[in-house]
């Protein structure tokens, strides 16, 4: 069972290389839409080998570690995130990720989580929306 997140990981780093061929890598004189794709791919794969190695290993010293269903949280609030984009947009959907990871799950301050969630989503969008011209999912609402 202590497995199964490096496995699902390593999977989905190949489904990422493979797409990645499908956007171009350079287009003209730059990285096209499939480079950091494959890069982010790729840096899965080897982690998720690195992962599964490191526990293997353990698991000849010792018994190694419980598997704990907590592990798939990050992925699955990432899932809901991303489904929420559709409604209220991507930034908005950034912000309330960000706020209830930290606040319910990192146990930190609720100013501290404010402020955090808030600080990342502006940065986010000065640098992306304003700066870069990168248009980001609005959703439904037509929110940022």
């Amino acid at each position: 069972m202590q497995y199964v997140a490096p496995i699902v990981a390593l999977l989905l780093g190949i489904y990422w290389v493979f797409g990645a061929f499908n956007y171009g890598l350079w287009v003209r004189n730059g990285p096209g839409g499939g480079f950091l794709p494959l890069i982010g791919g790729l840096l899965t794969i080897v982690f998720s080998i690195s992962l599964i190695l490191q526990r293997r290993k353990a698991k000849d010293e010792e018994q190694g570690d419980k598997f704990s269903w907590k592990a798939f949280l990050p992925a699955v609030g990432l899932l809901l995130m991303v489904c929420l984009s559709q409604v209220v947009g991507m930034l908005v959907s950034m912000a309330i990720y960000i706020f209830t990871w930290l606040r319910f799950m990192e146990k930190e301050k609720l100013t501290r989580s404010l402020a955090i969630s808030l600080g990342t989503v502006v940065v986010v969008y000065l640098v992306f929306v304003a700066w870069l011209r990168v248009p980001f999912p609005k959703g439904r609402l037509g929110l940022i």
